[in-house]
């Protein structure tokens, strides 16, 4: 996982907002595809070895069949990338040319996460980030690490604003109380002046 205070060059922060959580997808998922590009790689300069001429070119196609799915593999999986800030959330796709789609937190309705048995065994698998009013998933974070965690630290997310919202409106309500508790209070003494005006008044007339 990389460093929440990592903040990619693809994310924009706004005032007060902060990374909490950074990472790319588990390279379980790839093992076995980087497993074959090395068996490939590695039979290439055996084969030139001991394979007589024309069969020795068999070493160069394995070499380079080889670094093209070791190396494929691994810039797919360096391409996608997982963002949650405490406002967003976001998802990055691409190495050369990038895809991303950002997902306020005001607009998450839920979250979930899913493992097979397989990926609850070696820690990972698929959280889905549903939002109000649309009726289904609008981000999934595929085969990230321990989705668990990651599931709750959108919750926590959700929580906080939920709390800042509470408190905001709580701050409005009192702001609004007491400036109706000043307007009474300037009511209130206007009237006494007035009638103390009217009560002088009334004592000079003959």
């Amino acid at each position: 996982m990389s460093s929440a205070r990592d903040v990619p060059d693809w994310v924009a922060l706004g005032p007060n907002e902060r990374v909490v959580w950074n990472d790319h997808p588990s390279l379980y998922p790839a093992a076995a595809s980087l497993a074959a590009g090395i068996v490939l790689f590695l039979l290439g300069p055996l084969s030139l070895a001991l394979l007589p001429e024309p069969w020795s070119l068999i070493g160069v196609v394995l070499l380079l069949a080889g670094l093209a799915v070791a190396l494929g593999t691994y810039l797919r999986h360096r391409s996608t990338q997982y963002v949650i800030t405490s406002n967003e959330v976001y998802e990055k796709r691409g190495f050369l040319s990038r895809q991303v789609t950002s997902l306020r937190m005001d607009r998450v309705q839920n979250t979930t996460y899913e493992q097979s048995l397989l990926q609850r065994l070696l820690s990972y698998g698929d959280v889905h980030v549903d939002t109000a009013g649309s009726g289904g998933t609008e981000i999934v974070f595929r085969d990230v690490t321990d989705p668990q965690e990651v599931s709750r630290l959108i919750s926590r997310q959700l929580d906080a604003q939920a709390s800042g919202s509470r408190a905001a409106d709580r701050d409005r309500s009192q702001s609004r109380g007491r400036g109706r508790g000043r307007g009474r209070g300037r009511n209130r003494d206007r009237d006494r002046s007035q009638e103390q005006g009217g009560g002088g008044g009334g004592s000079d007339s003959p």
